[in-house]
């Protein structure tokens, strides 16, 4: 798997021991910005071979800086560390410990990853041409996400470049996105509440009737966002995934919350989008004895894979001895906070698959899981593209 059959020796006896590290990750998660065992696991990892400090300016999580050309600038790379309050329900040894908590979106399996290219980059006689920082950050799955805060800290100071991975059951083990442009959507938190008079159920026309006007504002919303706007250029995606409203089976309500996700990857758009749908509020309690406030709650900017990165991991694969199919148009309307790292530096996300037969659990279930043979690929994956990278004139002094 790697191209040298000296770096073939500095790998394979670490493979079992990064399969194992990641297991007891998977036993053992925790939930955004309380991932205090993870990190000390990781800093325990690392120190074990030779790599430290662990730079904590956050309580969990952190970044290591591997210098091998003083001076020089850094490539960077990503791994996200938190899990999901989900039940893990997999019958394996590995199984989660802690109560209503998983690692179901693969984090485990990017920490595991990225700590095992920062133990290989030591070792492998030939080493990068600039220097590389390997980041472990908390509280990916979250809103406020942990991005932004480590970019305050200073983790893209004379950074050049960032690459970071997520794994994906809709694709197969040995298959690989390197896909240009928009690969991640940005999720914003939608919540509307409705207040007017509510009354008996038997007589709605002495109330505002709010489950009918929410209904209303449902349908509508969706039918807008296929009548007003170019979703072929600019994809969105809209859901209203909560309701919460009334007493008793004989009252209207006089108060009406409703909660939707918004997807999109246009800036420009959602600030559209906004604009349409206070709009239509407007329009659904015009005449109404009722009144609509709009929340929005903006999470990560959507995942923009610069075009020039994305060439160059295309370009220098065969070189990294790897046999990997390879996808050029695979997106997800899911959300990541690596976005935030793409919208300052050249960025990109590399999707790994996973999955091993005609079906695979999806994401954020408790059934989701990752095949240890994913790591013979993913570790000298990042480890060969980052050499190679480093001897990029143009990347790292453009």
């Amino acid at each position: 798997m790697i191209q040298s059959e000296s770096d073939r020796q500095d790998w394979e006896p670490l493979l079992n021991e990064v399969i194992e590290f990641r297991k007891v990750l998977h036993a053992h998660p925790e939930l955004s910005w309380r991932e205090h065992q993870t990190t000390e696991r990781i800093e325990a990892f690392l120190k074990k071979h030779g790599i430290q400090p662990l730079h904590r300016p956050t309580p969990t999580g952190g970044w290591v800086d591997l210098i091998f050309q003083s001076g020089k600038p850094f490539l960077l790379l990503r791994a996200d560390i938190d899990a999901l309050p989900i039940t893990d329900t997999k019958k394996v040894a590995y199984r989660s410990r802690n109560r209503g908590i998983c690692h179901a979106c693969g984090h485990d399996a990017h920490t595991a990853t990225m700590a095992a290219v920062a133990v290989l980059l030591t070792r492998m006689p030939r080493k990068p041409a600039c220097n590389v920082r390997v980041v472990f950050q908390p509280a990916e799955e979250t809103i406020p996400a942990g991005a932004p805060t480590l970019i305050e800290k200073g983790v893209l100071k004379d950074v050049k470049a960032a690459l970071a991975m997520h794994v994906d059951p809709r694709i197969d083990l040995g298959t690989i996105s390197l896909t240009p442009g928009w690969v991640n959507m940005q999720s914003v938190r939608l919540e509307v509440t409705f207040s007017g008079p509510g009354g008996h159920s038997a007589r709605p026309y002495e109330t505002a009737d709010l489950i009918w006007l929410a209904s209303r504002m449902v349908q509508e919303s969706y039918q807008m966002i296929y009548r007003r706007f170019n979703w072929l250029e600019s994809p969105m995606v809209l859901t209203f995934t909560e309701i919460e409203a009334g007493e008793g089976y004989n009252i209207i309500p006089s108060r009406l919350k409703a909660t939707a996700t918004l997807r999109l990857t246009s800036e420009q758009e959602r600030e559209r989008f906004y604009q349409q749908f206070r709009q239509l509020l407007g329009e659904l309690c015009a005449g109404q004895p009722a009144k609509a406030d709009f929340s929005a709650r903006e999470g990560a900017p959507p995942v923009i894979n610069d075009i020039r990165l994305i060439e160059r991991l295309q370009k220098q694969l065969p070189e990294t001895g790897l046999k990997l199919n390879v996808l050029t148009d695979f997106r997800s309307p899911g959300g990541d906070d690596f976005g935030y790292y793409a919208r300052q530096v050249p960025g990109a996300m590399v999707r790994f698959g996973v999955r091993t037969g005609q079906s695979h659990p999806p994401l954020h279930t408790g059934d989701f899981d990752v095949p240890d043979a994913l790591f013979q690929l993913s570790v000298p994956f990042f480890a060969r593209q980052v050499l190679l990278l480093s001897q990029d004139d143009e990347l790292l002094n453009g």
